[in-house]
């Protein structure tokens, strides 16, 4: 064997065995596979209904990976092990934005890992304490004021096919003439609505075939409510959805502000004849 042979011999010896301190062997993974992620509210936090689509995972404390649901997880652990799963949503229903609900407790349990055994899992998960101001439509009053110059007004529909669930779903329609629907709440305890980026969450199942704005009044560095338009829901293609708005930002840049409302907004300017179902409007913080 020649010297330069003899070199290469040894180099690739000396390649192998690092290969081998470096990149040790990987643990054989185990699966789980989680279908859905489930709601389970109190009493008083009204209605189950979801639109969780991700799973964001985490293994003894570390995160492994986020997963759209349904999804088979590889988990390269051994034993036994801790596993978090937290809800994700589309952040204002935008699907670049994908996060966790920070309304929402994790589900924790501990499992076995045994190399290519799958395990299946429907994770349950609890709102954190938090306020929760509810519109079910359940009750004969509805929680929204129609504005002065509004045109029609929200109204509970028991109708068996308009109802979301329950017995009662709020309904917006509009007649030939009318232009514009605008209601608002008068709720107080809107006043203290957090700042500084803390979660001001809206959830909300819809119907619609025309757009819904929603925003907020506000009485900030003014003596009267200021209307802020926040976001546009477009038509739902004759399906329900479920929305999840998050009005932190809007929220928090009202720094003087003492007051707060919520209002609902519809304009005549895609459909002939606007109709608006909403159902389970949750505004959390």
């Amino acid at each position: 064997m020649n010297k330069q042979l003899f070199f290469i011999f040894i180099a690739s010896i000396f390649i192998a065995s690092s290969c081998k301190v470096f990149n040790p062997d990987e643990v054989t993974p185990s699966y789980i596979y989680v279908d859905d992620i489930l709601v389970n509210p109190t009493s008083t936090q009204g209605s189950s209904s979801d639109n969780i689509i991700d799973a964001w995972v985490y293994v003894d404390g570390s995160y492994i990976g986020t997963w759209e649901l349904p999804a088979k997880i590889p988990i390269h652990a051994e034993g036994e092990y801790n596993l978090q799963i937290f809800a994700g949503i589309k952040k204002s229903g935008l699907t670049a934005l994908r996060v966790t609900n920070e309304f929402m407790n994790s589900f924790d349990t501990t499992m076995n890992s045994i190399p290519n055994n799958l395990d299946s899992l429907t994770p349950i998960v609890t709102y954190e304490s938090a306020t929760f101001w509810i519109e079910d439509f359940e009750d004969p009053g509805v929680k929204f004021t129609k504005a002065s110059y509004s045109d029609t007004n929200l109204l509970i529909t028991n109708n068996a096919s308009e109802v979301f669930e329950g017995n009662g779903t709020g309904k917006v329609k509009f007649a030939n003439s009318h232009l514009l629907f605008e209601a608002k709440t008068n709720e107080p305890s809107f006043n203290s609505f957090p700042r500084g980026g803390r979660p001001v969450y809206l959830e909300m199942d819809f119907k619609s075939n025309e757009v819904l704005t929603i925003g907020i009044y506000h009485n900030n560095l003014s003596t009267s409510l200021i209307k802020e338009e926040y976001f546009n829901l477009n038509p739902s293609d004759g399906k329900w959805k479920k929305i999840y708005l998050d009005l932190s930002d809007v929220v928090s840049q009202q720094i003087r502000a003492t007051e707060f409302e919520v209002y609902l907004e519809i304009k005549k300017n895609i459909s002939s004849s606007p109709e608006v179902l909403v159902d389970n409007i949750k505004v959390i913080f």
